[in-house]
């Protein structure tokens, strides 16, 4: 096997570090949210977590105080793993994929692939604990924000 040439990796190596210069920009501006099956909680959170929104629809009131708080916790939970998931996306597109594979090998498999969200053909992924919606970069997500079907490049890594 030949190596490739010393210009073309130096090439490749400038392509990288301008894509990284505003990776943590990005990285911090992601958000995403998840709503529980019935849509009467809505939690929105940044990667490492932190709530940034909680909608409540009033009937949720009603389920009493244990339904509401494991639901939400749940909620906010699964928003979190979407977040770390595009996270890690971006981190893919910026690092490439051995250095993403080697990144994955040392802190776990990735949250999209765990449960299952990342499988493609006729095998139907785990249920997660609430349905997706969408991320926002930059601020938080719009009323409507019903992206989950949106195309993501990292699916197209050789390693899936």
């Amino acid at each position: 096997m030949t190596e490739p040439p010393v210009d073309e990796l130096v090439q490749e190596a400038e392509l990288r570090r301008r894509a990284s210069e505003d990776l943590q920009r990005r990285i911090a501006s992601i958000y995403a949210v998840a709503r529980d099956r019935e849509g009467l909680v809505e939690a929105t959170t940044t990667a490492s977590g932190e709530l940034k929104s909680l909608r409540l629809q009033p009937e949720a009131l009603h389920r009493g105080v244990r339904w509401l708080s494991e639901t939400i916790m749940a909620t906010a939970h699964q928003a979190a793993e979407f977040a770390r998931q595009r996270s890690l996306n971006q981190l893919a597109l910026v690092l490439g994929d051995d250095a993403a594979r080697q990144l994955e090998g040392a802190m776990g498999i990735a949250p999209a692939r765990a449960a299952g969200w990342d499988v493609i053909g006729d095998r139907a992924p785990a249920a997660p604990a609430a349905s997706t919606a969408g991320s926002a970069a930059g601020s938080a997500p719009e009323e409507d924000d019903d992206d989950i079907f949106s195309f993501d490049p990292s699916s197209l890594r050789s390693d899936r």
